[in-house]
Order: structure tokens, then C-alpha cells, then sequence
């Protein structure tokens, strides 16, 4: 039990030569050889903020809820209500009043599962008045047992994580294993699995569960930065790498912009240069693997040692054919291998089980540059060599019959480590891989060292691994820090909303003004953290609140209400007016998991970047979580309503309003399918020529109410205008025709766009 109570990342690119560094080191280096990075005394000024003065840092204890009385404590559903109640107070404000049930059980499934009540098997919305007390609880917990939770919930956490299927830069290679973290994200927010395991297995799963292909998946989270496969500077690529990652870490799990020290010390909060290379040392041995070997403790060590052996008595014969192989290699591909420093291939003519994690890394980046083309190897040797490696070969393909086997070998984009242990990490001057200055060990930013774990306190289950990110991810999700729980319950806090108690998710730090309502962030995550990291169970306590269940602005007569005194209308994101158009039109596939799919792209799109479409309508409609993402190529219709960049961390999307939006509504060849689907349902499910019922039945499907008196009036009006201007020769196409506009008009409403 708790108490009760972004900067951009600067590119190594742009850091300089080594020619800079050595002209940047008389101002890295004290008079003493002390680097300024670890003096942190020294660089601190006077108002640097600090554990002490800074909130962000603080213990976390659970408030007092407040004790509301007067004319609004029957607005008190939750302690949520009251917290925000005692700010409203003052200025002479309360809720404003229940929302209609049919708004809040659409508002409820957007926000959980990403779709309308409509595409769902759920109990119809009671009337106004009508509802029982526990409906709506009931209504939440059938959204929260859906397995189309997890698509919704895991779509935003892939933006964390800049997810994407390709690698980026100009060759945008495929990542043909990377959608398995994908369904690992769905999968864990479907099962509830706690955030602290969630976290865990993100960055050491492959240490703290060896035994579990999901936790191998989800170390695919250490592989999610862009990647210039044919990077002509492999120990840049590889710092690069590096970087990125650390920096992300610090931005989706920390809440802090740790890349901003990546050169110097961070300008506004209290995090060291020296902090963002501690960090990184977390990382400094992780081998990127492409199949794992999976089993328990004790399988892994007996797999190990039996392989040790087969090594070594295979040892003499490898290593003969290695060094023929080796010169082959040297003369074949002289001009390819010019273009790479001795360190670089000095790694890759290592055999595989002798590099140390160092050269796995530059090996990486290095052998998909320098594929072995059997042809040209062979006429590089001379005739003596190439009889003797094909009697070395046969001898080696007998003896790999009696190789060892794992106890299960799992395909994946993952990581592991060697026994070699962990490559050196360094403090660089300026950020500049070519500047090292003092090297430094694992530890958090040392303004968070209240709270410490260290390797030894968390010993690796893999034998061989070095067990840092063990520490790391136990140190993380620690009960007591300060971070971790406050980051994620804004973010949920954020999906409700459309905005968090902290502006920017990713930075709770100086740059970003402090919370809103600071007691009631404390209270959530100290809830958060008690309730054994579930956010199911959060979700359930905002939900549940008078404020989350409020009407709208548009149901006031103030012009400039505070916020939290009325619900905010949100635009659907990208993803959910895709899906939605979808289900209006009967076509979703709501099948889950699996490879990416690849559907139409818009005519004349161009060649480069491109993809061949799915050859199965049904693949093509499924939900858009699963369309492939291709960091050179973002489907056009989810990039134009604002889905982000795969290259950055995204804390929150924007929501812009841009002509291009409404040019795709009213002239896009999908929406205009996707209405005829529309118009298809009303066809099936009138079977007459009965106007009433046919405007009726298009407000059902694509806005899930029946049309007010007004409405009704209008509809039948517009069909009736829009028949005569058909030109079409007879009187049923020219109806259907006038049925497809008001479809389509419909689709591009601010009701079927926005939720209130």
C-alpha cells in the first residue's frame, strides 16, 4: 500500500566530426580531467529543478478526497467527481447533466473498442430516464470484455512506440516478423495483463521470462527505431540506434525528454548527459535476434552447455573452413568491403559464436551489405581451396545432424544478449560516437535514485544474460516510483478526454506546465498502482464518473465554461472513421491478429513506395490497425486525419481540420464504395420503395439513431430533389442514385465524424 495523504532529439549526424570533438573536449574537460558530465555539482545553476522542488519527482502519496457539500455533492459519483468538483466550486460551477444514454454508450465504444455500438453485439441504449442503475456499469464491462478492446487500446500505444513494419530511409526494408508485437499489444490489453509485467516484458522479456514466446515478442520494443539498412556508416547507425531507443524509453515509460541530453546536459529539467548514457548502458548488450531459443532456466543452461560442446569438438574443422572461406570473401567482394572500417570487418569475419555484443551490433548492420554470392566466392578461391571446402562442407553437414537442438527455437523480431556480456558504453563529447570520454555503468537519472535496483538485486532466468534490463524494467515498474504509474494513468486519463491532466504525455518535465489537477493525478495513480497496475480497472473508475457521463457543451447556456463543467467533442481519430465507414457499409472484417494487410491505394498514386494489394476483399476490410505500416507509404486516408509519423513517439495526435479532409470524404472512390454499401443494407432491409422507411433506416446505420421529425422531413425531401436531378433514364436507378447522395451526405456529418 502507497501513503495516504518534448524537445527534438538531435541527430549524432549533426554532432560533428572528430575534428569537432577534439575541439569541443577544452569544454568538456575540467582542469582536473573530470568530465563537466559527471561533476553534476558544477553544472548545476541555482534554479535547476530538483527531487525536492519539482512535482514530477515526488513520492507518490494518495490524497484526501474531498468532502463535497452544498447543492452539487449529488454530482458526486466517484472521488474522481469530488476532486474536480472543489475546483469548480469557486467560479460558481458544477456538471453539466447525464448525457443521453444513446451518447454515452457511443462515446463508451469509441473509447474502448474504436468502433460504433452498431457494429457491436451490445443491449440498445434505454431511453432518456429509462435506464436502470446498473446499466450503465453493465454497458462497460461488456465493452471491456470485447477482444476489439485491445485493437482500440493498442493502437494508441503504438504510436508510443513509433511501430511501423519497414524500416524507413530510402530502401524502407520490410520487417516481415514485426505485426507479432503488434498482436502481443492487443493480446496483453485484452488479457488485462498488469502494466508493471506489460513494461517488463517490453524491455527484458527474454531475461526475466525466457520460457514465454509472448514475452520474446515484446522485446521487439527494443527494435522499433528507424533503421538505414544500408547505413554506409555502421558505428553511426549503431549509436544512432541506440539513441533512439534510449530516448524513447525515456519518453514513454519516464514521461521525460532524456533525449534532450543526449549532447549536453537537459537545459530545463535535472537530467545529466551522463543520466541518457547510463541509460543507454542498459542496452549496450542487446544482440538483435530474428529466432530465439525459448524454454525454462534450467532447459536454456542444459542447451547451452550441450552446444558448447558440439562447438568445441567441431572447432578445428570451422575454423579451417572459416579461414578459406574468409580470404575468399576478401578478394570476391574487395571493392564492397572498401567502403567499411577494419573494426566493422573484423566483426563480420568473426563467426557468429564468437562475437562479443559489440560485433553482433556492427555485424547487423554490416552483413545485410555484404550478402555472399556463392558464385563469385567460389571463383575467388583457387582450385586447391575449392576441393578442400567442399570436403569441409560435407564433413560439417554431417556433423550438424548431431547439433544440439533448443528446447523450442520462436521466430520474431526480438533481442537477446551474449555471454560475452554487454559492450562498453561512454559519456560522448557533444553526443559525437567518435568523442568518448569517461565510460559509465547502468543507473537511472540520478534525480530518480530514491528508488534503485541494480542487476544483482534482479538476476537474469537466461544464462548468459547480463540481467541489466532485468533491473531496468524491475526498477521501472517499482510500486514507489514516481514515474511510471503517473505517465500511464494521463495517458488513459488522455483517452477519455482528448486531452491528459499533463499536457504533453511524454514530458513531465519543465517544459510542459504542471497538472491541471495535481491531487487528482496522485489519487489515480496511487489507484492505479493498488489495484495491481490494471488498467481495465481504471478505465472502469473513470467511466464510471459523473464527469465522464455529462452532456456536452452544446446542452449549456455559458459561453466560456471551465473545462471538466461539460463533456469535449472529439473528432473519431483516423483509424476509427475507416472502421466505422465499414461498419455502416456491412463490410468490416472483424477477424483478429495476423500478417499486415494492403488495401487499394487511390488512383495514380505513383509507383515508388507503393504495395501490391490484398487479393481478399474480406482482407481488405479489416480493421485498420492491421493495415501494413510502411513508414514511406502511411495509407492516404488515415495520414490525411492526422495518424503520425512512424519515426517519432507520439504522445497525442493532433486533430486538425484541412481542406484535404473534406476533398477525400466527398470524392474518394472508398467513401463513395463504402456508401453504396450503405445504400446495399437499405436496399436488403427495406425491400420497397417506402421513402419513410428508407431515410429512416440510412440514420440507423450510419448515424445508429433514428431521425428527429425535422430530420425525417429533409430526408425525404432531399431524395425527392436529388431524384429529379439524376440523369438517369429510369425511375429505379435515379432512386438509388438520390438514396447513395443522402449516404453519403450522411458520412461526411459532424455526427458521424465527432463524438459528443
Amino acid at each position: 500500500m502507497l501513503p495516504e495523504a518534448s524537445s527534438p532529439r538531435i541527430s549524432n549526424a549533426a554532432a560533428g566530426s572528430w575534428l569537432l570533438g577534439l575541439l569541443l573536449m577544452p569544454l568538456l574537460v575540467g582542469p582536473t580531467g573530470r568530465t563537466a558530465a559527471s561533476d553534476p555539482e558544477s553544472r548545476r545553476s541555482a534554479d535547476t529543478p530538483t527531487r525536492e522542488t519539482w512535482w514530477a519527482f515526488q513520492p507518490l502519496v494518495r490524497p484526501a478526497v474531498p468532502v463535497i457539500t452544498g447543492p452539487t455533492a449529488n454530482q458526486v459519483a466517484s472521488p474522481i467527481d469530488a476532486f474536480l468538483l472543489e475546483t469548480l466550486r469557486p467560479v460558481g460551477q458544477g456538471f453539466a447533466r447525464h448525457a443521453h444514454p444513446r451518447t454515452r454508450l457511443r462515446r463508451a465504444a469509441s473509447d474502448l473498442l474504436g468502433l460504433p455500438p452498431t457494429a457491436l453485439t451490445l443491449p440498445p441504449a434505454p431511453s432518456a430516464g429509462d435506464e436502470t442503475p446498473d446499466w450503465w456499469p453493465r454497458s462497460i464491462d461488456a465493452l471491456l470484455a470485447s477482444p476489439h478492446y485491445g485493437e482500440a487500446q493498442g493502437r494508441d500505444w503504438l504510436d508510443l512506440v513509433r511501430y511501423a513494419e519497414t524500416d524507413g530511409f530510402k530502401a524502407d526494408a520490410i520487417r516481415p516478423q514485426a505485426y507479432r508485437y503488434r498482436d502481443y499489444v492487443i493480446r496483453a490489453f485484452n488479457q488485462d495483463r498488469a502494466y508493471s509485467r506489460f513494461v517488463q516484458e517490453q524491455i527484458a522479456g527474454d531475461e526475466l521470462f525466457p520460457e514465454e514466446t509472448e514475452a520474446i515478442v515484446a522485446t521487439g520494443f527494443n527494435r522499433m527505431w528507424p533503421d538505414e539498412s544500408n547505413a554506409s556508416n555502421v558505428l553511426l547507425a549503431r549509436q544512432d540506434a541506440l539513441n533512439d531507443l534510449t530516448a524513447n524509453v525515456g519518453n514513454v515509460f519516464l514521461g521525460l525528454s532524456m533525449g534532450c541530453a543526449q549532447c549536453h546536459d537537459h537545459k530545463f529539467d535535472p537530467i545529466l548527459q551522463s543520466d541518457f548514457y547510463r541509460l543507454q548502458a542498459y542496452f549496450a548488450g542487446i544482440v538483435l535476434a530474428n529466432t530465439v531459443p525459448v524454454g525454462t532456466p534450467g532447459e536454456l543452461r542444459a542447451y547451452q552447455d550441450a552446444l558448447t560442446g558440439w562447438l568445441s569438438r567441431t572447432r578445428q574443422l570451422r575454423d579451417e573452413l572459416q579461414a578459406i572461406e574468409q580470404a575468399g570473401r576478401t578478394r570476391a567482394f574487395a571493392i564492397k568491403r572498401r567502403k567499411f572500417p577494419s573494426v566493422v570487418l573484423e566483426a563480420v569475419d568473426t563467426p557468429p559464436e564468437r562475437r562479443s555484443a559489440f560485433q553482433h551490433q556492427l555485424a547487423f548492420w554490416t552483413e545485410r551489405q555484404l550478402p555472399v554470392d556463392e558464385k563469385k566466392l567460389s571463383a575467388a578461391l583457387s582450385a586447391a581451396d575449392r576441393k578442400r571446402r567442399a570436403v569441409l562442407k560435407k564433413q560439417l553437414a554431417e556433423l550438424t545432424a548431431q547439433k544440439p537442438a533448443p528446447p523450442v527455437q520462436f521466430n520474431a523480431m526480438a533481442t537477446l544478449e551474449v555471454a560475452s556480456g554487454p559492450a562498453s558504453t561512454f559519456v560522448l563529447g557533444g553526443g559525437n560516437y567518435e568523442v568518448p570520454l569517461e565510460e559509465v555503468a547502468p543507473g537511472p537519472p540520478e534525480v530518480l535514485q530514491q528508488t534503485r535496483v541494480t542487476p544483482a538485486d534482479v538476476p537474469t532466468r537466461r544464462p548468459g544474460s547480463s540481467g541489466r534490463r532485468a533491473a531496468l524494467a524491475r526498477w521501472l515498474t517499482a510500486d514507489d516510483h514516481p514515474l511510471t504509474a503517473r505517465v500511464m494513468v494521463n495517458r488513459i486519463w488522455q483517452g477519455h478526454f482528448g486531452q491528459g491532466l499533463i499536457d504533453n504525455a511524454n514530458d513531465l518535465g519543465r517544459q510542459t506546465a504542471a497538472p491541471r489537477h495535481r491531487r487528482l493525478l496522485d489519487w489515480l495513480a496511487v489507484e492505479f498502482v493498488e489495484s495491481g497496475w490494471s488498467i481495465k480497472h481504471m478505465h472502469r473508475r473513470i467511466m464510471t464518473s459523473r464527469v465522464y457521463q455529462q452532456a456536452g457543451r452544446h446542452t449549456l447556456t455559458s459561453d466560456a465554461p471551465p473545462p471538466y463543467s461539460y463533456f469535449p467533442r472529439r473528432r473519431l481519430s483516423a483509424e476509427r472513421i475507416r472502421d466505422a465507414m465499414l461498419a455502416a457499409a456491412d463490410q468490416l472484417d472483424t477477424r483478429l491478429y495476423g500478417p499486415p494487410i494492403r488495401p487499394n491505394l487511390p488512383p495514380g498514386f505513383g509507383t515508388r513506395y507503393t504495395w501490391k494489394t490484398s487479393k481478399s476483399t474480406a482482407d481488405r476490410s479489416r480493421r485498420s490497425i492491421y493495415i501494413h505500416a510502411k513508414r514511406n507509404l502511411p495509407y492516404p486516408l488515415l495520414r490525411v486525419f492526422d495518424q503520425p509519423d512512424m519515426h517519432e513517439s507520439c504522445a497525442r495526435r493532433p486533430q486538425t481540420t484541412i481542406a484535404p479532409q473534406a476533398l477525400v470524404l466527398l470524392n474518394s472512390e472508398l467513401v463513395l464504395d463504402l456508401s453504396r454499401g450503405v445504400v446495399k443494407r437499405i436496399q436488403d432491409a427495406t425491400y420497397s420503395k417506402n421513402i419513410p422507411a428508407r431515410v429512416r433506416y440510412a440514420w440507423l446505420t450510419v448515424l445508429g439513431r433514428e431521425p428527429q421529425k425535422d430530420e425525417l422531413a429533409g430526408g425525404i425531401q432531399f431524395l425527392a430533389e436529388q431524384s429529379t436531378r439524376s440523369e438517369a433514364k429510369d425511375e429505379v436507378t435515379r432512386a438509388n442514385d438520390a438514396l447513395l447522395d443522402l449516404c453519403h451526405v450522411l458520412i461526411n456529418t459532424n455526427e458521424f465524424l465527432y463524438i459528443d
